[in-house]
């Protein structure tokens, strides 16, 4: 490990280390380590600051940047207390210039307006850092980074604000581009927080070596250099699998400026961890041969969005951390010594679950994260949200260790506890459901505010489904969210209504009856009543194992079950296509509106004078119901006397 030595007589005169671990050595010199902020680490940018505009670059002060504005200021205890009860209000709006349909929303005064948004001259970025991405945009075809839609996002996420942005175009689904321009603005937020936190503690590691020399108060140097947390990691990254992380550690890499990524360490480990792998689970990774009689085996194909998703290494287990020295990109450094944490929630909520059960010390490495960006949360929601609400619950909390950082160099908001209202969370998705916005709500409590784009209208995906297939929608009331479970399955069993959904399906003799899910939870209430009404039906669930899939896939195409179970989880994962489906209820609508079409066209192939499709919903269903059948129709549905709908 690298080292350096500090005079003696410095380090004599005052107890402020620079790093997390220092000792004597033989010459009786101090060495400091590499895990701090030590010279190795990066090199002080003696530079001014650029401001974005579409027509110059104009040098302004480092005095007044968005990072130092938003670090330097000191809650009031009255300020923390109205913040913990503040219901928050968005008071303003404005168009989305690059999201049709769209617009964004948020508290406090306006930090947005159509015309900086067209020209992207209200906020800075490090000139190093400025000039390089100008050559990436170029180098790739793009228009220059003042005018691209890279700025837009960039000047937002600038803002220091949380954000909440649940309406883009993922890769896989056709926006290669929206998504990657959003990814490259938060990238490059990143990277101009990280060197900027590092620029600030070079410098005032000079002003703290020139007041030791002349031996000024040690009051005078608390008042000057209070400019870290307790830990080093100051951003962290949260993506659903592997495949995704791959993608966004590249780009990074990209977008750091030449001088600094020299030489980038463990790099061809990264790509082996994080390259494609073969899951030996999957049975579309093999051909999925389904046999009746003797008619020849096929092979089952899968959509391409699934293709593009899942077709790397999909993996959700997963944690790195990433540090910028002066020279090199370091990948896998020591959680305690990097800038920047990349993991999925689940990776976090196992280390944390580890120190709960007293099998590991601490996480405290998230203790003084300053800016969690989400990615994909529409995924990260598929797999398990809760996992994300207990690592942005447990980021930002007192460390149990000091961990070698010199306490008089820690900002008195951290010391104070306010750590969490100084966390700027950004989360990114394909849609929006109420556990995310739950989250954005109650752990994201930034002092600077809230910002959010809200979709204006949805034209929903009916005219992907079969034509001249007859859907039927009916309507169950409920007054509250602690209600809707009961009443739902109530309604299906035929004891809060009239319409006979149960009874029907339990008479029919021919069978090829699909109920679709979307929760786990709803799951193991439908299959239980199933059992006590001794149907005969077979599991397509969360946790079935590939081979029961097959058996029961079987099972239900040889009529040998009449009734199927099939969650929302186990087909976005896995994209098993069912055939044999004659009649077809959505229990619950799917989260992603993209499935809904795929389950109602497994109708394909039977009797059009038998087949049908029934969907239940309710008012509080409206997200989904929106997203699926379009806004229009979804308010009149939920507003309308009538109960039942038919829609073709």
């Amino acid at each position: 490990m690298k080292r350096r030595k500090l005079n003696k007589k410095a380090a004599d005169s005052t107890p402020h280390t620079i790093s997390n671990t220092e000792y004597w050595s033989d010459d009786g010199q101090i060495e400091v380590t590499e895990s701090g902020y030590d010279s190795e680490s990066f090199a002080l940018d003696e530079e001014h600051t650029f401001r974005l505009d579409a027509h110059s670059a104009v040098k302004t002060s480092t005095q007044e940047s968005s990072f130092l504005l938003h670090l330097e200021k000191n809650l009031s205890d009255e300020e923390v207390e109205s913040l913990c009860k503040k219901k928050w209000k968005y008071r303003w709006e404005v168009p989305s210039l690059d999201l049709s349909n769209c617009k964004w929303v948020g508290t406090g005064d306006c930090c947005l307006q159509t015309q900086d948004m067209l020209d992207s001259s209200t906020r800075d970025v490090k000139q190093s850092l400025y000039k390089h991405w100008l050559e990436v945009c170029k180098l790739y075809g793009g228009r220059d980074f003042p005018v691209s839609k890279h700025s837009s996002f960039f000047n937002i996420f600038n803002s220091y604000r949380d954000v909440l942005h649940c309406n883009k175009k993922p890769f896989y689904l056709k926006g290669h581009e929206e998504d990657s321009n959003i990814m490259d603005a938060y990238l490059m937020h990143s990277l101009n927080h990280i060197f900027r936190s590092i620029d600030l503690v070079k410098k005032n590691d000079t002003k703290v070596a020139k007041l030791q020399e002349t031996a000024e108060s040690e009051l005078l140097i608390d008042d000057v250099v209070r400019d870290r947390g307790f830990t080093r990691p100051k951003v962290l990254i949260l993506l659903p699998i592997r495949h995704i992380a791959l993608r966004v550690v590249k780009r990074l890499i990209q977008l750091t400026p030449q001088a600094s990524k020299v030489n980038v360490e463990f790099m061809d480990r990264f790509l082996e961890e994080f390259g494609y792998q073969e899951d030996e689970t999957d049975l579309d990774n093999e051909e999925l041969k389904l046999k009746i009689g003797n008619s020849k085996s096929q092979k089952i194909s899968k959509p391409s969005d699934y293709e593009a998703l899942f077709g790397g290494n999909s993996d959700d287990d997963f944690m790195i951390g990433i540090k910028f020295t002066r020279k090199s990109i370091r990948l896998y450094s020591d959680f305690y010594s990097s800038d920047m944490i990349v993991a999925s929630p689940l990776a976090l909520r196992e280390k944390i679950d580890k120190v709960w059960a007293k099998k590991e010390e601490d996480f405290d490495y998230l203790s003084s994260i300053e800016v969690t960006i989400v990615d994909h949360a529409d995924v990260i929601a598929m797999q398990n949200w809760e996992h994300l609400a207990v690592v942005l619950e447990q980021s930002n909390r007192m460390p149990s260790k000091q961990h070698g950082t010199d306490i008089m160099r820690i900002r008195k908001w951290q010391l104070d506890g306010h750590a969490r209202h100084y966390r700027q969370t950004i989360i990114l998705g394909h849609y929006v459901n109420p556990d995310i916005n739950s989250s954005f709500n109650n752990w994201c409590v930034n002092y600077q505010g809230k910002i959010k784009s809200v979709c204006e209208t949805h034209k929903g995906v009916l005219r992907k489904v079969l034509p001249d297939l007859r859907q039927i929608y009916e309507r169950f009331d409920v007054g509250s969210i602690a209600d809707i479970d009961d009443i739902r399955l109530a309604h299906f069993i035929n004891k809060v209504s009239s319409e006979k959904v149960f009874p029907k399906i339990k008479d029919s003799e021919e069978g090829g009856i699909m109920i679709f899910i979307s929760s786990y939870f709803e799951f193991v209430r439908v299959r239980n009543f199933l059992k006590s009404q001794n149907a005969s039906f077979c599991l397509l669930g969360d946790n079935t194992k590939p081979k029961d899939v097959s058996r029961a896939r079987n099972w239900f195409i040889q009529g040998k079950h009449k009734i199927m179970l099939y969650t929302e989880r186990l087909l976005f994962f896995r994209r098993y296509k069912i055939r044999g489906v004659r009649d077809l209820i959505i229990y619950s609508l799917p989260e992603r509106k993209e499935l809904y079409p795929e389950v109602v066209n497994m109708l394909e192939g039977a009797n059009n004078s038998n087949m049908s499709c029934t969907a239940l919903f309710s008012k509080l269903d409206w997200l989904r119901l929106e997203r699926i059948v379009g806004t229009a129709s979804a308010r009149r549905m939920v507003t309308s006397d009538k109960p039942v709908f038919v829609l073709c």
